[in-house]
């Protein structure tokens, strides 16, 4: 019989593993490694940023466009392993907090599997998951055009929220993890339908308001920028 871990650690990207939120970084880091005259275009990145931050059009629009506008109408599959192998040997070590390294080598010791669950892009979410020697990730799925080629256009709905959620329970019964102790992390209270999945939810973040936000709901809280918070959690 094979043996199927029954512990899952379930981490959020950006601003939990990274301290750097990775989406718009990306955008810019390709577009001045690979293609300088994009840079150009950020007045027209800026603008779409302020229309999304004033709430004229959501996620699933503004993330499309933003990478149509700085990588191109395509992206040829080995251009983006290209750049996502070397985004993430930029990105990691360096930007991943202590707490947050010595939290993922705890629940790798403790027999837990690692499963990143981010909004990120797919493109580029696993070769960053791949680098932290995670074992599966949930990522935006983006469409492919007929000779592999990936496209800015979502496919399905953007990882956030609800949807994440959503996909995290699609993942555990497609890998007979439905009964697995789950431990999730997340900066954010956009996570909060994730962490009801989990018996132990972590809010990751440092200062009084986080403190009130995690008594608030329940959950424990992990300052990753403390290496120490790779100690702090207890099997419950």
């Amino acid at each position: 019989m094979t043996d199927i871990p029954l512990r899952v650690a379930v981490y959020d990207l950006d601003r939990t593993v990274l301290r750097t939120p990775t989406f718009t970084l990306f955008l810019l880091w390709a577009a001045w490694r690979e293609t300088p005259w994009r840079l150009l275009l950020l007045p027209a990145l800026a603008v779409l940023m302020i229309g999304y931050a004033l709430g004229l059009y959501g996620r699933d629009r503004f993330k499309p466009a933003a990478i149509r506008l700085m990588l191109g109408r395509t992206i040829a599959q080995e251009r983006a392993e290209r750049l996502a192998a070397r985004f993430a040997a930029w990105r990691v070590p360096r930007d991943v907090p202590p707490g947050a390294a010595a939290c993922i080598a705890r629940d790798r010791s403790e027999g837990f599997q690692l499963l990143m669950a981010t909004a990120a892009p797919e493109f580029y979410a696993y070769a960053i998951a791949d680098a932290l020697g995670f074992d599966a990730v949930i990522a935006s799925r983006h469409r492919r055009d007929a000779v592999g080629n990936w496209l800015p256009a979502l496919e399905g709905t953007n990882c956030y929220g609800a949807e994440k959620a959503r996909r995290v329970t699609e993942w555990l019964v497609a890998n007979e993890r439905e009964d697995a102790h789950i431990r999730a992390y997340s900066d954010h209270v956009s996570d909060a339908p994730t962490f009801a999945l989990a018996r132990e939810a972590w809010l990751v973040g440092r200062g009084a308001r986080f403190a009130r936000l995690a008594a608030h709901h329940g959950w424990q809280l992990a300052d990753f920028e403390d290496a120490a918070a790779g100690t702090s959690a207890e099997a419950r």
